[in-house]
């Protein structure tokens, strides 16, 4: 690895800036718990001594997991802003940590996480007391750990108190998802709710915790429950008959918080009564005094033998490397580069993977993880990124945080090739993303002018055209994507039943206009000529007018391919012929634009079958390509 690589490495641990300011220092590590390195942050003061007290921060598990990261990263911001230096990892098996769904013993395992954490940040950190603060089954698992560690104090957010309960809960959420497993799919007694697995073991483990017989050992609590629920006093009194104080409150916001990425909020009003609470605690205990000298993180990993910005673990059969990698300082770009372990052949080209909407880099159901490092063991390396204002690449502008379709992703995309050409010698780029990553991936094809991007792979693309200001509900995009189900379910007599009934949005009338807008020919104002188009240049930017298929004369003529991936069901390759059947059509007759269908696949293939044969598809593509 070149000296340039390990500078960069090492560069992930000077990040700064708490939402518009640069108060706080975010540092990317590996923790290593049990013999396998989980993903963490430290976040920290940058400006003024820490104190003497941290504070651990547990997340949800699941799609949870996934829609408060934004949230509880703010958390985090809040109590490092405090002088309170917090610390926020992933559960083995979770997000960007080592591990699968389907390992064993995830219950035993994760208690030790979390003691492992307590442990690095006593004796690697030197805080003398540490606070831990729980959402949901991460609030479970806080209160679990804390039979055998003792505490100054633990936040229980949202608590789930019965994990009988909660299996119940995830099993709903599985029989009411829209998508349902194929009918020829062997029941395996695994949950699938929300894009991610509980496997039958698990669900049995989680359904013997009860909180009301745990014994947590700390010195005071904070429930925090929310408002949409009536409230319940039995953690409460539980606590209360082991000899310390408890507080409950109920804040709102929570509803909020776990709605889709793109549309969750943060909770403010919640997140400063925490706040408030711990570094009253901690104001109390007079250890201001006693504060943690931090110098060494940016310049001397060695005196931090947990501290690592690259690991390896076993990825199936084979061993991968992933590496913490801070792209860019300005504008704050984060992502994680994952490889074999034997150096990447430079026949083949690294593979970015974008943001798929507002989720961050691990993807919906952890989807990039499960790509990248698949592919890793084929022999491409790959960078999971997240986009400025998404994720762990945190905007100064407020405005600009959580925005899906954003101008600036394509600088960011720019940058990121222009680091690994220079830092990993990257010769060829491939982009792929799903969703709003595909669009990102086909427009950069259309006006990034870096020669290294050969090729743009994407995922269920639902627009082809962006403009500041569009939603997904507005005209055009919202319209295919209505017109596509509604003609989707033509031929289902139960659909017909309800438009009859008049319970549909649209109606008769608008069903029969959509029939005929479909079965009516296609044109473009550019299909007569595309072939003598003189398209004008453009920076990386939103394009100018909603123009298919001279985007697609565009890639064509900067010599780049394209690849895409359909689940059967999702409306994109609808939309891809109703606005360019002809120039599409042209580009697969010419080798130049590949198509693949996934079947029994929803949108982001939240089922563990619909992941695999995308996986699986992608792979052999990939090999077929660049072998």
């Amino acid at each position: 690895m070149s000296a340039g690589t390990t500078k960069c490495e090492n560069e992930v641990s000077s990040a700064t800036g708490a939402q518009g300011s640069a108060s706080v220092r975010r540092d990317a590590f590996y923790l290593q718990s049990q013999g396998q390195p989980l993903f963490a942050w430290l976040h920290t003061a940058a400006n003024q001594p820490s104190l003497n007290h941290g504070v651990i921060i547990c997340s949800p598990f699941g799609y949870e997991q996934v829609h408060t990261h934004r949230s509880l990263r703010h958390l985090a911001d809040d109590l490092a802003d405090h002088g309170i230096p917090t610390l926020r990892f992933d559960w083995h098996g979770t997000a960007d940590s080592a591990g699968i769904d389907e390992d064993a013993n995830r219950c035993a395992t994760w208690q030790a996480n979390l003691r492992d954490a307590v442990d690095w940040m006593r004796h690697e950190l030197g805080c003398r007391q540490i606070s831990i603060v729980g959402l949901r089954l991460g609030a479970t698992f806080a209160v679990l750990a804390t039979e055998e560690v003792e505490i100054a104090n633990l936040v229980l957010w949202a608590p789930v108190t019965n994990g009988r309960a909660f299996v119940r809960e995830m099993t709903a959420i599985e029989l009411t998802a829209e998508f349902r497993p194929p009918t020829n799919e062997t029941p395996s007694g695994d949950i699938e709710a929300g894009g991610f697995v509980m496997s039958k073991l698990t669900s049995a483990e989680l359904s013997q915790l009860n909180l009301l017989k745990s014994h947590p050992w700390c010195q005071r609590a904070l429930i925090v429950g929310r408002d949409d629920v009536p409230v319940d006093h039995r953690l409460r009194d539980r606590c209360t008959s082991l000899g310390f104080p408890v507080e409950q409150i109920q804040v709102p916001g929570y509803i909020e918080m776990l709605a889709e990425p793109h549309r969750s909020q943060v909770p403010t009003q919640a997140i400063q009564q925490m706040v408030s609470w711990i570094h009253t605690q901690v104001a109390d205990e007079s250890v201001r005094q006693l504060s943690l000298d931090l110098s060494h993180l940016g310049s001397n990993v060695a005196t931090m033998p947990h501290r690592r910005e690259s690991t390896s673990f076993v990825e199936g059969a084979s061993q991968i490397r992933e590496h913490l990698i801070r792209i860019s300082a300005e504008p704050d770009l984060f992502g994680i580069l994952t490889e074999p372990v034997t150096p990447a052949s430079a026949n083949l080209p690294t593979i970015i993977v974008l943001n798929s909407g507002s989720a961050y880099h691990i993807g919906p159901g952890r989807l990039h993880v499960h790509l990248t490092r698949q592919l890793a063991t084929q022999g491409f390396r790959c960078l999971r990124m997240d986009i400025n204002g998404l994720g762990d690449s945190v905007t100064t502008d407020p405005s600009q945080e959580n925005v899906t379709y954003p101008s600036t992703a394509f600088r960011d995309v720019d940058i990121a090739m222009e680091m690994l050409q220079r830092d990993y010698g990257m010769q060829k780029c491939v982009l792929m993303g799903l969703c709003s990553g595909a669009y990102t991936s086909f427009q950069s094809a259309a006006s990034i002018t870096n020669p290294a991007l050969v090729e743009s792979v994407l995922i269920n693309p639902l627009t082809f055209f962006w403009k500041d200001g569009m939603t997904l509900d507005s005209a055009p995009v919202g319209e295919l994507v209505a017109q596509h189900y509604y003609l989707s379910s033509a031929l289902e007599p139960k659909k017909w039943l309800k438009l009859l009934r008049g319970q549909t949005k649209i109606g008769i009338t608008g069903a029969v206009k959509l029939l005929v807008q479909r079965l009516r020919p296609t044109g473009s104002r550019a299909e007569n000529h595309v072939e003598s188009v003189s398209l004008p240049a453009r920076i990386a930017s939103h394009p100018l007018q909603d123009d298919l298929p001279a985007d697609l004369a565009s890639i064509d003529q900067a010599r780049r391919t394209l690849a895409m991936f359909f689940a059967v069901s999702d409306p994109g390759y609808s939309i891809l012929m109703h606005k360019a059947k002809n120039q599409a059509n042209a580009l697969r007759q010419a080798g130049k634009l590949q198509m693949s269908f996934i079947k029994d696949a929803d949108h982001t293939f939240s089922r563990r079958s619909a992941r695999k044969a995308l996986l699986e598809s992608m792979q052999e593509y990939l090999r077929e390509r660049f072998a």
